[in-house]
């Protein structure tokens, strides 16, 4: 894995809030954010990633689904990815680089 994406996703890789202009081009709508399951939730992770980081996923991997306390996760190609509802009720997605 290359050493300069795990630096940049660790450093520039939490509090990205999700929003419609985040997700322009994504499978998965805005509107359907709050219902989504463990697969949906990867393609928005892996979306983002490719946005932010312009790297495309190879794998993305949805792990859990918790809709009631509003909080998803799973892997990208060795990244963790966690979606969480954050105080004001915006979904923050941060990355994890391998070995963090």
């Amino acid at each position: 894995m290359d050493d300069a994406l795990k630096a940049l996703v660790a450093d520039l890789g939490s509090g990205n809030v999700l929003d419609a202009e985040m997700l322009e081009g994504c499978s998965v709508e805005p509107h359907e954010l709050d219902d989504m399951d463990e697969e949906q939730a990867a393609s928005v992770a892996a979306h983002v990633f490719g946005q932010l980081f312009d790297h495309a996923i190879a794998q993305p991997v949805g792990e859990s689904a918790d809709t009631e306390a509003g909080r998803w996760s799973g892997t990208l190609d060795g990244f963790r990815f966690v979606i969480e509802r954050d105080e004001v009720g915006d979904l923050v997605l941060d990355f994890i680089p391998p070995g963090s």
